[in-house]
């Protein structure tokens, strides 16, 4: 009795063959089916562009908590820093006392004897540092007391032209007058230079270093 029963797929065959709103549906059918493949592929796509977004979120979450743990660990050593370069101008403005008394005794001809030596400062700056100001001199007075040995001619001045030589760039020789004469008659004479902190102190014999870092 097989033979007396039609199969579903008959059935639709059939109704596919000889009714138009059935085609319709069909053809409509099989578009939707033809659609999916290319959004499926869209939303494959999509879905792999937000998971390579959230492991790049999370990458740079962790990267930024270890920078920020980074600039907590050297806080100190910044505000140490900081507190350096306040104190940059002030350094740069002294000179190097030591060098220019052991330049000085150097060049004191044989027949010159030097009787005082004075460094004095002038001109000051207020410099801002942390917790206030710092008083910085812009000039510095170097004051001489010499006296030339007995039947020495132009002692004096060969002293003045080895000082010339020998003090920074810039110095300027503010003075030259004698004094009162001493018990054993010699007459003092006093000597004096204005000397800038520029800096530049090669004619004391001192080496120049190579530029510091950049911090």
């Amino acid at each position: 009795m097989k033979h007396l029963f039609i199969s579903p797929e008959r059935i639709l065959l059939q109704r596919y063959k000889y009714e138009r709103g059935f085609r319709v549906a069909g053809f409509l059918l099989l578009i939707v089916a033809c659609l999916q493949l290319p959004l499926g592929v869209f939303g494959f796509f999509l879905g792999s562009q937000f998971r390579e977004q959230a492991v790049m979120q999370s990458r740079n979450r962790i990267r930024a908590a270890d920078l920020q743990k980074q600039n907590t660990t050297v806080h100190d050593v910044r505000q140490k820093l900081a507190q350096i370069r306040q104190w940059e101008p002030i350094l740069r403005s002294r000179i190097p006392s030591g060098a220019i008394l052991s330049a000085i005794q150097k060049g004191i001809p044989s027949d010159v004897v030097l009787d005082s030596i004075v460094i004095e400062t002038a001109n000051y700056q207020a410099v801002p540092v942390n917790g206030g100001t710092y008083r910085v001199p812009q000039d510095y007075r170097l004051s001489l007391q010499a006296v030339a040995k007995a039947n020495s001619v132009g002692a004096i001045e060969r002293f003045k032209d080895n000082l010339r030589r020998i003090l920074p760039p810039g110095s300027e020789l503010l003075r030259t007058a004698p004094l009162d004469k001493r018990a054993d008659g010699l007459v003092l004479t006093e000597i004096q230079y204005s000397i800038k902190p520029t800096g530049n102190y090669l004619s004391l014999g001192l080496t120049k270093i190579a530029g510091p870092d950049s911090l």
